[in-house]
């Protein structure tokens, strides 16, 4: 439900800035703080049919093309779950903090260069570096609440 709210929060700021500037991928940042909080083998799989879905409505909202999105956020769940998954569960609290700064920018990552690598053009790099930028302090806020709840 929480991804939901951040979907809808993501889509009202572009809404309101006309489009024009990248907003951060709130939704996919959610969704992969979501896994990397708590890794049960059910929440994996919704993970990625959320994934899914999101960017599939986040497609047809505003990119107008099926596709894009959609594989950049499945792609980026399917990363964060191996890499994670990787990890032994008594190790993922202490000294991970930049495992879990990498996930959470993949996460920002890989999504808006979809279109760019596919489509190219030299304003689409303009954007992307605008919208890593922008993307930084969620994933410092992310990594933030995540160390806060596990050095407890």
């Amino acid at each position: 439900m929480f991804v939901i709210f951040l979907w809808l929060i993501q889509d009202f700021i572009t809404v309101f800035t006309g489009g024009s500037a990248r907003i951060p991928g709130l939704f996919i940042l959610g969704l992969v703080y979501k896994i990397i909080d708590d890794t049960s083998d059910d929440d994996r799989l919704s993970a990625i049919w959320t994934a899914f879905a999101g960017g599939l409505l986040w497609d047809l909202r505003w990119v107008g093309l099926p596709g894009f999105f959609t594989l950049g956020y499945v792609i980026v769940i399917l990363i964060v779950i191996q890499v994670w998954g990787l990890i032994p569960p008594q190790n993922r609290n202490s000294g991970t903090g930049i495992i879990i700064f990498i996930l959470l920018e993949i996460s920002q990552l890989v999504p808006p260069l979809v279109p760019v690598l596919i489509l190219g053009g030299t304003t689409g790099w303009q954007f992307f570096i605008s919208q890593q930028l922008y993307a930084l302090p969620a994933i410092c806020f992310c990594m933030y609440l995540f160390s806060r709840k596990h050095t407890k």
